[in-house]
């Protein structure tokens, strides 16, 4: 054997042994990952247009006799949407909505494959729910529009434990809802996903099924969580959890 060949067969060894000892790849860089920023904005800009034409549309002269017919057909379903909403009426009532959610939210963490997916999960939620709520009481004050309870009479609450309080414009608990499922979509499985997203249109139909919203109230609602859940994508792209916990 010639010298080179030599030379050539202990520099292959040597290379082949070390690809053999280099430490594994990072595993977690195929899990869930954080949108693009480019799509947060363009969401969010979105929904911010859809806010804006739904305030309008909420506070035109005749806005509520426009909407009437659309609340007495969801307070009035036929079937089978009424035993649809029937069935699901106890569960969004406070409390029960309530433990709902936890149980949605603690599913989506335990299915969460790592430490990192986890803070980015709480963090978006907490987020996504104080700026919904934020947003939401503010321009139902900008808003200032009676609720179909105090404008349609006969409504049926359909058991709902006391009358809904404040204003109308927007549907607070939607913006919540959509805003919530949206921040945590990155992290989530299809089942969950599909699961969220039935949860968040149960929840808006609801709030028309009791009597407590206008339809536009429901559609200012879901924009105000789509823009609140873009909110936070943006903020888990700028200052991602992830890149802290292995530095």
């Amino acid at each position: 054997m010639s010298p080179h060949t030599v030379v050539r067969y202990v520099c292959g060894m040597a290379v082949a042994s070390g690809s053999l000892s280099s430490p594994a790849p990072d595993r977690s860089s195929t899990g869930p990952q954080s949108p693009r920023p480019l799509l947060a904005v363009l969401l969010g800009s979105l929904s911010t247009v859809a806010i804006a034409v739904s305030a309008w549309l909420a506070l035109k002269p005749g806005a509520e006799t426009a909407q009437a017919g659309l609340v007495l057909w969801f307070n009035d379903p036929p079937q089978p949407f009424a035993a649809v909403f029937a069935a699901v009426n106890p569960l969004l009532r406070p409390v029960p909505l309530l433990v709902v959610t936890l149980a949605l939210v603690g599913w989506i963490l335990l299915t969460a494959s790592e430490a990192w997916q986890r803070l980015e999960i709480l963090r978006a939620l907490v987020v996504a729910i104080i700026l919904a709520e934020l947003l939401a009481q503010v321009l139902k004050r900008l808003a200032d529009q009676p609720r179909p309870l105090a404008v349609i009479p006969g409504l049926n609450m359909h058991g709902y434990p006391t009358d809904p309080h404040g204003n109308a414009y927007p549907s607070a608990h939607t913006a919540m809802a959509v805003a919530a499922v949206l921040a945590l979509w990155p992290w989530m499985r299809w089942p969950q996903r599909i699961v969220g997203a039935g949860f968040a249109v149960l929840i808006a139909c609801n709030r028309l099924y009791i009597g407590a919203h206008w339809p536009i109230d429901v559609l200012g609602g879901a924009a105000i969580g789509l823009l609140c859940g873009s909110v936070s994508w943006l903020i888990a792209t700028r200052w991602p959890l992830r890149r802290r916990s292995h530095s």
